[in-house]
């Protein structure tokens, strides 16, 4: 069965939502080409093509296609957000791995935090403060949890040609 057919409302949809996103992010990390459910397979797919927005493009595509009722594609939303907080640093890896596609928006998503957030941190880290590392800490992340996230940043920064901005109290400046 395909994976919007275990979202009905009937039924535990979130354990078979859980199990097909987790699943599909084992696989991503040791198999991808291996044999899993068609509702794996659908998750697989999603993530190895456009990361978590394109599961939630799709998700998204197939439930009105479906016609569920508002509220719960709103719950099913709300579950997913919850999952990929909870399978955070597997993403992040598969991301650094570019296994997942690097995609600005799903990296903030995945790290929930909002861009203009994520540019003040950048100013601040040009400027040698540490606020993405003092913010990851007080919110519980560990510095091997913050070495991944900070090599998906410099991979991110290198791979658009992007440099942190330049103080403007640097001498070599005219």
């Amino acid at each position: 069965m395909s994976l919007i057919e275990y979202l009905v409302e009937r039924g535990d949809w979130r354990s078979s939502l859980r199990r097909s996103f987790e699943g599909a992010i084992r696989l991503l990390q040791t198999d991808r080409y291996g044999r899993c459910s068609s509702a794996v397979d659908d998750v697989k797919s999603w993530l190895a093509v456009g990361g978590v927005s394109r599961v939630k493009l799709q998700l998204d595509r197939e439930m009105k296609y479906s016609r569920f009722d508002e509220n719960h594609r709103q719950e099913i939303r709300e579950f997913l957000g919850q999952l990929i907080q909870e399978n955070q640093r597997p993403l992040l890896r598969l991301m650094a791995d570019h296994i997942i596609p690097w995609d600005k928006a799903d990296f903030l998503a995945t790290c929930s935090t909002n861009e203009s957030d994520f540019e003040k941190m950048l100013e601040q880290i040009a400027s040698d403060a540490k606020p993405f590392e003092s913010w990851m800490l007080a919110n519980g992340y560990t510095q091997e949890d913050i070495n991944y996230i900070y090599q998906i940043i410099d991979e991110w920064l290198v791979k658009n040609g992007l440099r942190l901005p330049i103080p403007l109290n640097d001498p070599y400046l005219n």
